[in-house]
């Protein structure tokens, strides 16, 4: 029940007044005798106290308490000096029927108090006990006592509440109608959208009979605000009157609490910012923890089949609900909780559970949507959308960037002390699956593509596949032709078909042994092993011994088909060096020859862009490029140069500036490939990146997640995708882009 407390002054008598309230009887403290002194005037004091309201709206101001039950008046100054010697407080009973209370017809009662006072401007404090001694109001005026006669002085006292507690009044726990909530244990959370919201909460005051105090208060209520989010908070107190800074000094009041809607979190453990009303343990805290969204892409560039990472954070969080709204042309939102990937298909809408406040949902787009929204609910009901568009990546001729780069582990305990590792890779004979050979390991690997999902290392179900036929094996290049899977192999100088199932593969030798087997290239007419020493082996047709053909290179590299479908490698002319590209040409009078005038590189112009080492460049990887020409990379100063037809320069393009620290190991040996989306894509060890060159030569670097992946060999796989294999790290990449 509120209560009231005005007390009239008079020199001589004093009334105390209010509207509603009333006193408690207890035991009551023995009332204190004036001092006797004959140049000491006194003061008595008629005090009013309100009989007990019966009013349940009563609103008007109330400062007294219905649990006193005694009142203390004490002389404190004199002129603003405290009396000497000092005068004994008086002490009076509050309850009618008790001593000098007597009932009055205006449903109180009254206390009359004589009080020792001195000539001047003495200065009173009165405060309100309850009957445990507990003080509940207090107050203070001070009163002009003249030495002879009486003084009548009309100056109203107030008493102010002594606050033991703080308490909120309003809102109502539960969902806000702005779309943030207050929690049943005191957490807003208000969505991090870039909305500004507000929570206003009413605020009282109780004293410690626990009372609802309205009007001043004796002792102010501090207002503390911890912003961990350096300027997204902000706090305000209503009327403006009833607050001195951040300190609340009336009550009842209200207090606005802003939040920006910026993004609250950053990486670490989310942390709430608080609200302290009060302090010691009579303080309410409120804790605010915007729930807020964090795409490792911007949602505006989300692509179809290219998963991306969702966080959601809220500070004080128990449980937290992930919706994937389907796009607007038919696509949807596939998610996984933590710890698995999102299906090929499957839900759009789960629900993850966490204790530490901040979950992440592996999320993929599927079909060809192109807009919609993504929304993160909470356990509270609150509700953060963000809109998102969806880029297409097949049909219609849309040039598709490219973006994630994936990476699969191919052992959970990899070897150690090995030195090349995972090296050649194809496509199998049945179009699905993947082969690549394990290098100093000594197996075969294989999986599906279609098994793979970024993000995901586990996911491709790899299998590797030890080798039987033959001891110390060391599978270096790898390729499916006519049916058959084959690789040749660095320590046994062979080349091999093989035939794997589970965990095992049985090789069987084809033709003998020869100097140094290179790389594979398949033709209408045979398979082309172009030796790393210069003399190309062709088996033709497939299944039959090898024939070496002579030729005028030495050092070959890189091979693919060239121009006419005729398979070309590049390489140096012996005894000089000068760089060139050596081919096979199909049959001529029943035999297969390599060219008579083996393909030296010049310049198509008089000026050439580097004329002064034409015969010194180092020529590696090759790719015949959608626009006709061979495109080569110059490893050893880092351009690729384009072929024509003509088998001259028409120019020199840089690969992207290395960042960080160049790698040596396999850092002069590139691989290209032309990909499906119209571009050159090339291995790029010494900057630890897959890089993508346009048939402008614009060349644009993608970083290989792990360090010192060292790539060496790229394909395009059944699924339209690049793949690559990583010699260092015994992981296969992947470069998404359909």
């Amino acid at each position: 029940m509120r209560s009231a407390f005005v007390l009239l002054f008079f020199v001589a008598a004093a009334a105390l007044a209010a509207c509603g309230g009333g006193g408690a009887s207890g035991s009551l403290p023995v009332t204190n005798a004036p001092s006797s002194n004959g140049t000491r005037p006194s003061a008595a004091l008629t005090l009013h106290f309100p009989a007990p309201s019966t009013a349940s709206g009563a609103r008007s101001p109330q400062y007294l308490s219905p649990n006193t039950t005694s009142v203390t008046i004490t002389i404190t100054a004199v002129n603003g000096v405290p009396p000497n010697p000092a005068i004994p407080p008086t002490t009076i009973a509050v309850a009618p029927g008790q001593g000098s209370c007597t009932a009055v017809v205006s449903g109180g009662f009254s206390c009359t108090a004589v009080v020792g006072a001195v000539a001047g401007n003495d200065t009173f404090l009165i405060q309100a006990y309850d009957s445990s001694g507990t003080l509940l109001s207090s107050g203070s005026i001070t009163v002009a006592v003249n030495p002879t006669g009486t003084t009548t002085v009309t100056t109203p006292l107030v008493l102010g509440g002594v606050s033991a507690s703080t308490a909120l009044v309003e809102p109502s726990p539960g969902p806000q109608s702005d779309g943030s909530a207050l929690t049943t244990a005191g957490t807003w959370i208000p969505p991090a959208d870039g909305t500004t919201r507000t929570l206003t909460i009413s605020v009282v005051a109780k004293d410690a009979s626990g009372n609802i105090i309205v009007g001043p208060l004796a002792t102010p209520i501090p207002l503390a605000l911890t912003d961990p989010s350096a300027g997204t908070l902000s706090e305000s107190i209503a009327p403006s009157a009833n607050a001195n800074g951040a300190t609340i000094v009336a009550v009842p009041t209200t207090v606005t609490l802003t939040y920006s809607g910026a993004a609250f979190y950053g990486a670490a453990s989310p942390a709430p910012g608080t609200l302290a009303l009060g302090s010691g343990s009579g303080a309410t805290t409120i804790d605010i923890a915007p729930l807020q969204m964090t795409p490792s892409i911007s949602l505006a560039n989300a692509t179809v089949g290219s998963p991306f990472t969702v966080t959601a954070t809220e500070a004080n969080a128990s449980t937290l609900t992930f919706t994937a709204t389907a796009a607007s042309s038919g696509g949807t939102f596939e998610a996984a909780c933590p710890g698995a990937t999102p299906p090929p298909t499957g839900a759009t809408t789960l629900s993850c559970a966490t204790t530490s406040g901040s979950v992440a949902f592996n999320v993929a787009p599927t079909g060809l949507g192109t807009g919609g929204s993504l929304a993160i609910s909470d356990a509270n009901g609150v509700n953060i959308k963000q809109p998102f568009d969806v880029t297409p990546q097949s049909g219609g001729g849309i040039n598709v960037p490219p973006h994630t780069v994936a990476e699969y582990t191919v052992f959970s305990t990899p070897p150690t002390g090995l030195g090349d590792m995972l090296l050649g890779l194809s496509t199998g004979p049945n179009g699905t699956h993947m082969y690549f050979t394990e290098g100093a390991i000594g197996g075969i690997g294989s999986f599906a593509p279609s098994a793979c999902i970024p993000g995901s290392p586990t996911s491709c179900g790899i299998v590797s596949s030890s080798i039987a036929g033959y001891s110390s094996p060391f599978p270096l290049y790898i390729t499916a032709a006519n049916g058959a899977l084959m690789f040749d192999d660095d320590n046994s100088n062979a080349i091999y078909s093989a035939s794997c199932s589970g965990t095992s593969c049985t090789a069987t030798p084809v033709g003998g042994s020869i100097p140094q087997p290179g790389p594979f290239v398949a033709s209408s007419f045979g398979l082309v092993n172009f030796e790393l020493v210069g003399t190309p082996q062709i088996l033709q047709p497939i299944g039959s011994a090898w024939n070496a053909l002579n030729g005028v290179l030495s050092n070959l590299s890189q091979a693919t088909i060239g121009f006419s479908g005729e398979p070309t490698a590049t390489g140096t002319l012996s005894g000089t060096g000068d760089p060139g590209l050596e081919s096979v040409l199909p049959p001529s009078g029943g035999s297969i020859v390599l060219p008579t005038d083996f393909k030296t590189l010049t310049y198509c112009t008089n000026t050439s862009q580097h004329s002064t080492d034409t015969g010194t460049i180092v020529l590696d990887g090759l790719a015949l490029g959608s626009d006709g020409n061979l495109w080569v990379v110059e490893s050893d100063r880092r351009y690729i140069a384009a072929i024509s037809p003509g088998n001259c320069i028409l120019g020199e393009y840089p690969l992207p500036t290395i960042t960080g620290t160049p790698l040596t190991f396999l850092s002069d040996h590139y691989a290209a490939i032309a990909g499906p989306d119209g571009n050159l894509w090339v291995t790029d060890p010494a900057n630890n990146s897959i890089d993508r060159v346009t048939t402008s030569g614009a060349a644009t670097a993608f970083t290989i997640p792990t360090a010192a992946a060292n790539p060496f060999d790229i394909i395009v796989g059944p699924d339209g995708n690049l793949w690559f294999t990583e010699a260092s790290t015994l992981k296969i990449g992947e470069v998404v882009l359909q």
